[in-house]
């Protein structure tokens, strides 16, 4: 089984910031890819998208653990 990348993109639609997440199986987004995921997920057409940006998340999710708490590492 190949290895799941996961990314975090953010971007602006109208003004309003949005992410979206989302896995590959290769550790980079290509432009167009990321283009494709963003126009997908923006549901008017015509919106204006602006300040996409890219982030990969190279830990594995734990759902233990709830974003915004501080957790103290393990181990």
């Amino acid at each position: 089984m190949a290895d799941q990348y996961r990314f975090l993109i953010s971007f602006i639609v109208d003004n309003q910031p949005q992410t979206i997440e989302t896995y590959n199986d290769n550790d980079k987004l290509s432009e167009a890819e990321v283009e494709a995921l963003v126009r997908k997920s923006v549901e008017k057409a015509d919106a204006k998208i602006t300040d996409i940006q890219v982030t990969g998340i190279y830990h594995p999710k734990n759902p233990n653990v709830h974003p915004g708490h501080y957790q103290q590492p393990e181990g």
